[in-house]
């Protein structure tokens, strides 16, 4: 998983152990959003645009980490700040990712995890928008729980 920020600095790696553990996750956040998020979004639009554009698929999907750091990051932010969760697929690495949930036990814990998620970013006062590609598999339900307790959208 990489940390971007606002663009001004090398990305942050976040991998292995670290992909399953919610409060390394949290504190990493909050720590990167005081770090990666100095300047105004009109002073790093062009280095960010041109850094979403570069991105590559790179393989598995580390929503649940990125989701959140994502939203611990914007914890540091101003009030209202938003998050916009923007997938092409099913979640299936680190913390509440789908593939390991192979029977009702396990899928009631990644509902947890996003539950979970969801919960603490409504007590930050963030918002959170889900973006997903039509036809792709990503389990909008689960993730739609987020936009519901944000006051986001799908």
């Amino acid at each position: 998983m990489c940390v971007i920020g606002d663009g001004t600095q090398d990305p942050q790696i976040i991998s292995g152990d670290k992909l399953n553990d919610y409060d390394y996750l949290v504190k990493n956040g909050h720590e990167q959003g005081n770090l990666r998020m100095t300047k105004k979004i009109n002073e790093s639009k062009k280095l960010l645009t041109d850094k979403l554009m570069s991105l590559e698929e790179t393989g598995p999907t580390a929503l649940g980490p990125a989701l959140l750091t994502g939203i611990a990051m914007a914890a540091e932010g101003a009030p209202g700040s938003q998050v916009t969760l923007c997938t092409d697929g099913l979640a299936n690495i680190g913390i509440g990712n789908f593939d390991d949930a192979k029977d009702q036990d396990q899928m009631a814990k990644v509902k947890e995890f996003y539950e979970r998620a969801g919960q603490y970013a409504k007590s930050k006062g963030l918002t959170i928008n889900i973006v997903s590609i039509i036809a792709d598999e990503c389990d909008l339900e689960t993730l739609s729980q987020l936009a519901e307790l944000t006051g986001g959208e799908v």
